[in-house]
């Protein structure tokens, strides 16, 4: 028995070092991996990446995807693990797309459909259209060298896309790979007329590496047509071009057909140095198939040459009979690999539900019933008071928010009162009547820009403080030029404060200022200033007002009746109640006399 628990506590020991250990592996193993082939910081901690990293190693990824593309998938690999840990499904999708294509040139055809219905499905997720294209169009490289009708009819579901949405760039790739199966088909001219149109497309929008395939796929046609002139021509220049990128998968294809054009002109050596180089850089690849190929034009070479033990050797090599038995079928094989991992998909989807069925069959279904019944009936009386509490709530909410628009219209008209536009309308008539154009322009500019600014703030209930303080700006900058030397003014920000990030209510600072120069500096026979300052600390935004008129107790004493009161401080301090009420939030605002004369008013803001 003893024995037994200590069993029993060792494996759970292991189990939960397992479970410890285990994320810190994968970490470290994609740690190594990120290192090794892409250019992050060798401190990186997988707990950080963002999208940002993930769609950049995508991009590495795809990058290599002619030249290494088993680097393409281990990078692929790792841009899907970090993406699955941040549910980040356009990652999650490309990563799988990018992943299906490395398969795809290392002619895994099973793993490739895998990663692309992966792909597909998360595209459809995502609406993402573009991307789904992508992938028809992916499916259709798959089939264009063993069922052309499957294939176009990827590439027309894919051209069908990227038409809806003005996506050149896939019109153009769509163009090519359309061109490449009328290759096959044997219609050349028709070929070469979607190979134009695809060529122009890359030319004009600088896609150098597709531009480079279009170039290969032009001399195939040309040698096809028997001018071996032109043919040689473009096959050089896709070389040469692809070498400069790295294109090996061009360079393989490319050094293919100069082999079969000169054993057609008996141009022995050269044909020897085209399979030579092909063969090397197929084998740098991992692409067996074009391996199989170059050992077949080396067995043709040889052939030619009369060399018959050594082209024997050659043909062996090739098992040629194995090669065309495995493209006969691959067509089949992919549609069955697809509507098998479908299938799949579903029964694991089924395997829940069948096995609650047999576990229903097998229990007492008076008590099931019975425990159902009762679950049912709390689940309803909770369901039943969460509706009834939240239908309270909401309507609680709607009440305040009407009564907050409400009391924002009415802001708006106190911040735009009558006496000051008619005096701002005097003062342009003022400075016209004594012919200052230029000061009555300037009058009239500023008043266009308050005015617009002023119709902006009415469409929003918040603004950010860069907003707020043009705003105030403006209004001040009017004042001045009305009061002259009576008023001054300064608008003071923390260097800390990001204006732009910063949101606040609006219509909440105005009415205070307004309520300065009227109530405060005017009143005064020498005039005074008014000081704006903005800093921000612990989360918090604070104003302070502060001018140097009568003071705010002076005023209130001062005022007899029937003179303008401040209706605007009145909306305020009714909307930052109902505000801090509906979103839990604490602003605050004081208003104090600083000794004898003087004002200061500081408002606090979360942010």
């Amino acid at each position: 028995m003893k024995k037994k628990l200590i069993l029993q506590a060792s494996f759970i020991i292991l189990l939960l070092t397992a479970i410890n250990i285990l994320p810190k592996m994968l970490r470290e193993s994609y740690r190594t991996i990120l290192q090794e082939y892409f250019s992050l910081a060798s401190n990186l901690e997988p707990d950080l990446i963002d999208t940002l990293d993930i769609n950049k190693i995508n991009n590495a990824a795809f990058n290599t995807r002619l030249t290494n593309p088993y680097r393409t998938v281990v990078l692929a690999d790792s841009a899907l693990f970090f993406a699955k840990k941040i549910n980040y499904f356009s990652g999650i999708a490309e990563a799988n797309r990018i992943k299906g294509v490395g398969f795809y040139y290392l002619s895994d055809t099973e793993q490739a459909v895998k990663c692309y219905i992966e792909a597909l499905k998360y595209f459809k997720i995502n609406n993402d259209r573009k991307n789904e294209a992508r992938v028809y169009n992916n499916f259709g490289n798959l089939y264009k060298e063993i069922n052309y009708n499957k294939a176009l009819f990827y590439y027309k579901k894919s051209l069908s896309i990227s038409k809806k949405l003005n996506i050149d760039e896939f019109t153009a790739g769509t163009h090519l790979n359309i061109a490449s199966i009328l290759r096959s088909q044997g219609d050349y001219n028709n070929s070469l007329k979607y190979l134009k149109i695809s060529e122009e497309i890359f030319s004009k929008s600088k896609d150098t590496i597709n531009y480079i395939t279009s170039l290969q796929n032009s001399g195939v046609i040309f040698y096809k047509l028997k001018d071996f002139e032109t043919a040689i021509n473009r096959l050089f220049e896709a070389i040469s071009q692809a070498r400069k990128h790295n294109l090996y998968k061009v360079i393989v294809g490319s050094n293919l057909t100069l082999a079969s054009i000169y054993l057609e002109q008996n141009e022995y050596k050269k044909a020897e140095v085209a399979i030579n180089e092909g063969i090397n850089f197929a084998r740098k690849m991992g692409d067996n198939s074009s391996v199989y190929y170059y050992l077949f034009k080396r067995y043709e070479l040889e052939e030619k040459r009369k060399n018959y033990p050594i082209a024997l050797k050659y043909l062996k090599e090739v098992q040629h009979h194995d090669s065309i038995q495995l493209s006969k079928n691959l067509s089949d094989n992919i549609g069955k690999t697809s509507s098998h991992y479908l299938q799949l998909q579903k029964i694991q989807k089924n395997e829940l539900i069948i096995a609650k069925q047999k576990y229903k069959e097998t229990q007492y279904w008076w008590l099931i019933t019975t425990i159902i019944t009762i679950v049912l009936l709390a689940t309803l009386i909770v369901i039943i008071i969460y509706i009834l509490s939240q239908k309270k709530k909401r309507k609680r909410e709607i009440k305040f928010q009407n009564t907050i628009v409400t009391l924002e219209q009415k802001a708006l008209q106190a911040m735009m009162n009558p006496h000051f536009v008619f005096n701002v309308i005097n003062t342009i008539q003022y400075f016209i009547g004594i012919n200052e154009s230029k000061s009555a322009n300037q009058i009239l500019t500023g008043f266009a820009r308050l005015m617009r600014k002023h119709l902006e703030i009415c469409l929003k209930s918040t603004l950010t403080l860069f907003e707020e303080i043009q705003y105030l700006s403006l209004y001040l900058s009017l004042e001045k030029i009305r009061f002259a030397e009576k008023m001054k003014y300064s608008i003071n920000i923390d260097k800390k404060i990001e204006t732009e990030e910063i949101i606040i209510p609006s219509m909440l600072i105005q009415p205070f200022i307004e309520n300065a120069v009227w109530h405060g500096l005017l009143p005064k026979e020498e005039g005074g200033f008014i000081q704006i300052d903005f800093s921000c600390n612990d989360n918090l935004l604070f104003i302070k007002i502060t001018d140097n008129g009568i003071g705010i107790s002076n005023s209130i004493n001062n005022r007899t009746h029937g003179q303008h009161t401040s209706r605007g401080l009145e909306l305020i301090h009714e909307r930052v109640h109902l505000l801090n009420k509906i979103n839990k939030t604490s602003i605050h605002i004081t208003q104090t006399q600083t000794g004898e004369s003087g004002t200061e008013v500081n408002i606090s803001i979360p942010i």
